[in-house]
Formats: structure tokens, C-alpha cells, sequence
């Protein structure tokens, strides 16, 4: 008579101590991502598509718009001068162009120009449901832009929240605390366009994830007379 027997191996879940990203947090990553209730900066905002934006010519009404939609291709329709390209300027390099080019038909024009809100690109990637490219509407935080991204996912780490800005033509990156934002203990920061947020992996989470996708069990068997 044949018997059987079943052997058993179960595998051993390891996991290696993920070391801490060294970028800034806390105050210092306030300073390079500031919360949500501070300004935009006009200085240094680059104009892109859908932004709305005011360009007003003192003492000329008739020359001057109110919030007015900058087109797709990133150009704006101005009384007199007909399109104008705007797209990946500042505000005070388009108010110098337009200031240049009304020189023609005026003395000494005076502009301003404010951006009044902006629709652009934010990219949402790393350990999230949905990651892609978002459209930003207006004033953005990091809690909405996660939330367009249904994130952070079950094995994303809430400590690992990452959100990289070039400022002054350098990228810079800081670290945020999901849990903390969300326990209002800590400010939500203001996302921009053109910002990466980026959802580190919590490695527990991942290494079950890995584990229970593998056989647990593997199956000898012996032929015992």
C-alpha cells in the first residue's frame, strides 16, 4: 500500500530597514513648499493655459481687461495690440512687453499684470491608486492634489510624502507627514503647477503584499513502501 506524506515549508517574511529620505521636513520644507494660506508668488509664477489673468493699462480702461482666460496655446487677447504670447512668462516680464509695445500709441503707458488663478499640470506618482498628470484649479494643496490621485494607496507610507518644486531654476524636494496634515497638527502645504508629488512605499506593506503572492505552501511527495 502507497502512502503519502505532505511536506510543508513556510517562507520567512524579512524586511531591511528603509532608510529616511534626507530631504527637508518640517519648518525647512515649509520653506520651500509654504502652507496654503500664504500668497502666490506673482514674481516668479510662469503664466500657462486656462490661467485667468488682469492686465491693466493705468488711466486707459479701454485698453485694459479683467480677468481675462489665456487661450491653449498660451496667448491672451488685448484691445489694440490683438494676441499677445504670455505662456511661460512672469507677470512683470509681460507687463514690460505690453508696456513696449503701447509705446507706439501712447506716452509713457503704465501696466500691471496679476494672475488671478491658475489652471495647470500637477504629476501625482509613487505609491498611489490613480498616478498621472491632474489639472490644477486655482489654489491646490497637498491634501487635494493626493485626494485627485484617491491617495496614498493601502501600501503607501503617510511619513513618505514627498513634493518636489523648481524654485529659482534649481528642483528642491521636501518631506510631509500625511498623518500630522491630516490631524491638523501641521499646515496643508500649497501645491503649484508644475510640482511632482510623489508617495514613498511603506515597506511592510509591500514585503506582505509580495509574500502573500507567493506560494506560501510547497507540496513534496513521497512515495514511502
Amino acid at each position: 500500500m502507497k502512502r503519502f506524506v505532505l511536506c510543508l515549508s513556510g517562507a520567512v517574511l524579512v524586511t531591511g530597514c528603509a532608510t529616511k529620505s534626507e530631504l527637508p521636513t518640517g519648518a525647512a520644507a515649509y520653506a520651500i513648499v509654504p502652507a496654503a494660506a500664504a500668497p502666490l508668488d506673482q514674481s516668479e509664477y510662469k503664466i500657462g493655459p486656462l490661467d485667468r489673468v488682469s492686465v491693466v493699462v493705468f488711466r486707459q480702461p479701454d485698453l485694459s481687461v479683467v480677468d481675462a482666460q489665456v487661450d491653449p496655446s498660451g496667448k491672451l487677447a488685448l484691445p489694440l495690440l490683438g494676441t499677445v504670447s504670455v505662456h511661460g512668462k512672469t507677470g512683470e516680464t509681460v507687463a514690460a512687453e505690453i508696456t513696449q509695445a503701447l509705446r507706439e500709441y501712447l506716452r509713457d503707458p503704465k501696466v500691471s499684470v496679476a494672475v488671478n488663478s491658475i489652471t495647470q499640470k500637477v504629476i501625482v506618482e509613487g505609491a498611489v491608486a490613480q498616478p498621472g498628470v491632474y489639472d490644477l484649479r486655482g489654489h491646490t494643496t497637498l491634501l487635494e492634489a493626493l485626494a485627485m490621485a484617491r491617495s496614498p494607496s493601502e501600501f503607501g507610507d503617510s511619513d513618505q510624502i514627498f513634493v518636489f518644486r523648481t524654485v529659482g531654476g534649481r528642483e528642491q524636494g521636501a518631506r510631509f507627514n500625511l498623518r500630522r496634515i491630516r490631524a491638523g497638527l501641521d499646515p496643508d502645504p500649497a501645491i503649484i503647477a508644475g510640482d511632482k508629488v510623489v508617495v514613498g512605499l511603506d515597506n511592510v506593506a509591500s514585503a506582505w503584499r509580495t509574500y502573500v503572492q507567493q506560494p506560501i505552501f510547497n507540496v513534496f511527495r513521497f512515495n514511502l513502501d
